[in-house]
C-alpha cells in the first residue's frame, strides 16, 4: 500500500511526568529530514525521538513538536548567578552614591543583564523520561500514519488509472509493431525501384540493405522492456514494502527511456500517437511520485 508523505498527527498524554503534547507533520522531501521542536528539558532525548521516527517512515520533511507541562518539579535545575549579583548590586550602589541619590536596590535593575542564572539538568530517573516520551511520540504516530495512508491510497488510484492507460497503450503499440517492419521494408523497396534498374546483384545488396535497415526499427525489445517494467510497477505499489517512492520514481525513468527509444525507432505515426499518449501519464504519474514515501 502506498503512502503520502504529506500528513499531520497529534496526542495528548498524561505520563508520570507531566503533560505531554506531540504533534508530527511531514511534507514531501527526496530523504528522511526530521526537524524537533521542544524546551531545553528535552535536548538529551532529540536521538531517540529522531529514531522513532526513522523507524516508521522512510521519507520526507518531519517536523516534531513536543511540550510538557511537568506536575512537579521540572527537570531544570536554575541556579542563580550570585557572585555576579554581588558586582551588580554594589556597582548600582556605587553610581548611587556617586549621584548622591539615597535609594535601596531594586531587583528591576537586573532585569536586562544577561547570565544572572545557569540551568542544570536534573534527570532522576531517565528511563522514565524515555518511556513516556517514547509512548507520547507513538501515539501521535498513530494518526499520522493513518493520514499517510488515506492519501496514499488516493495515489494508488490515480496511478492505477494511468497505469492500465499505459498497458493499453503499449498493446496498441504492440499490434502496430508487428507488420511495421514488413511494411517499412516494401515501402523502402518500391521506392528504390522507382529510381534504379536493379540487376540481381543490386537486388541482393539492396536486400541486406533493407534487412539492417528493418533491425533497426524493430522495437520488439522495447515493448517487452517496457511490460516488465509495468508488471514491476504493479507489484511494487501492491507491496508492502517501506519506501517504494524511490524505486518507482526509478522505473519512471526506464519507462520514459523505452518510449523515447519507440518513438525515435518506429516510422509509424499511429505508433508516435500512442507514445505520446504514454509520455503524458508517465508524467503525471512523475508528479505523483513526488508525494509517495
Amino acid at each position: 500500500m502506498l503512502k503520502s508523505m504529506t500528513a499531520y498527527g497529534k496526542s495528548l498524554q498524561n505520563t508520570p511526568i507531566g503533560r505531554i503534547t506531540v504533534e508530527v507533520h511531514s511534507v514531501n522531501r527526496k530523504h528522511l529530514e526530521v526537524t524537533t521542536f521542544f524546551s531545553k528539558e528535552l535536548l538529551r532525548y532529540e536521538a531517540l525521538i529522531k529514531n522513532l521516527i526513522a523507524e516508521e517512515v522512510s521519507r520526507g520533511a518531519i517536523q516534531v513538536k513536543i511540550h510538557i507541562t511537568f506536575d512537579q518539579v521540572s527537570p531544570i535545575k536554575i541556579v542563580p548567578n550570585l557572585p555576579l549579583v554581588r558586582q551588580l548590586k554594589s556597582g548600582w550602589e556605587a553610581i548611587a552614591q556617586e549621584l548622591g541619590i539615597i535609594q535601596s536596590f531594586d531587583l528591576g535593575l537586573l532585569k536586562d543583564e544577561h547570565n544572572l542564572f545557569t540551568y542544570e539538568e536534573e534527570h532522576h530517573d531517565e528511563g522514565l523520561y524515555s518511556l513516556a516520551l517514547t509512548q507520547a511520540v507513538k501515539m501521535a504516530l498513530q494518526p499520522f500514519q493513518k493520514m499517510k495512508e488515506i492519501e496514499g491510497l488516493a495515489l494508488y488510484n490515480d496511478i492505477i488509472l494511468r497505469l492500465e492507460l499505459m498497458r493499453k497503450a503499449i498493446g496498441e503499440i504492440k499490434k502496430r509493431a508487428e507488420g511495421s517492419t514488413d511494411r517499412q521494408r516494401q515501402k523502402l523497396i518500391e521506392k528504390l525501384k522507382e529510381f534504379f534498374s536493379l540487376t540481381a546483384d543490386h537486388e541482393d545488396r539492396l536486400l541486406r540493405e533493407v534487412v539492417i535497415h528493418a533491425e533497426r526499427v524493430d522495437i520488439s525489445e522495447e515493448i517487452t522492456r517496457f511490460e516488465s517494467h509495468l508488471n514491476q510497477f504493479k507489484e511494487l505499489i501492491d507491496s508492502n514494502k517501506k519506501g517504494v517512492g524511490k524505486t518507482l520514481e526509478f522505473l519512471v525513468q526506464e519507462f520514459l527511456r523505452e518510449a523515447n527509444t519507440i518513438g525515435s525507432k518506429a516510422l509509424d505515426v499511429e505508433i508516435t500517437k500512442q507514445v505520446v499518449e504514454i509520455k503524458t501519464e508517465l508524467e503525471k504519474i512523475r508528479e505523483q511520485l513526488q508525494n509517495v514515501e
